[in-house]
């Protein structure tokens, strides 16, 4: 019995551990962990207009379904990046229990190489969104698009607007190129 108390303790040790870091990585990059909706995930996935072999990124990708969901619409690489341990955590259980080829990073994205995207898909607060689209200007190729949920890139006029749909409860989603 004491080695099932013990294992039992550990697990939740290791949880607790894992919420701890989750919370101070959300306070420090100010970027908690927000799931989109999946009317919105649709929306981005529709907006971006994704053609078969194209590069596809999710900032701050969360638990994955954005990737997941693109994948299944259209053959396209899809990868992500995610710093918060739980959501990553849950985004790499989904990839496996979808049998997705998804590709997770546990790791920062303004501190990744994105020339090679055809296509960005971010749900990302206002303050970080001004200098990712610097980033994404100095690295990225012409014709790469950005999809935004909900928030726009200041001083940016978005190539397309998909109004927030109130009965359907799905924000705004804004559409860049580059």
């Amino acid at each position: 019995m004491t080695l099932l108390t013990d294992t039992i303790a550990g697990a939740i040790l290791i949880i607790t551990m894992l919420m701890l870091v989750t919370a101070m990585v959300n306070l420090f990059f100010r970027v908690p962990f927000v799931p989109s909706k999946r009317a919105s995930v649709k929306r981005m996935i529709e907006m971006a207009d994704l053609k078969e072999g194209e590069i596809v990124y999710d900032l701050g990708c969360g638990d994955g379904r954005l990737l997941i969901e693109a994948e299944k619409k259209q053959n396209v690489e899809a990868r992500g990046f995610e710093i918060a341990p739980i959501p990553f955590l849950i985004a790499n259980i989904k990839k496996w229990t979808a049998n997705a080829k998804i590709k997770l990073n546990f790791s920062n994205f303004l501190k990744a190489d994105l020339c090679d995207a055809d296509v960005i898909f971010c749900y990302l607060g206002p303050d970080i969104m001004a200098s990712l689209y610097q980033k994404i200007k100095k690295e990225c190729k012409k014709g790469t698009r950005i999809i935004s949920n909900t928030f726009r890139i200041p001083e940016v006029k978005p190539a397309k607007i998909r109004p927030k749909d109130l009965q359907k409860r799905v924000p705004t989603i804004y559409l860049y190129e580059i």
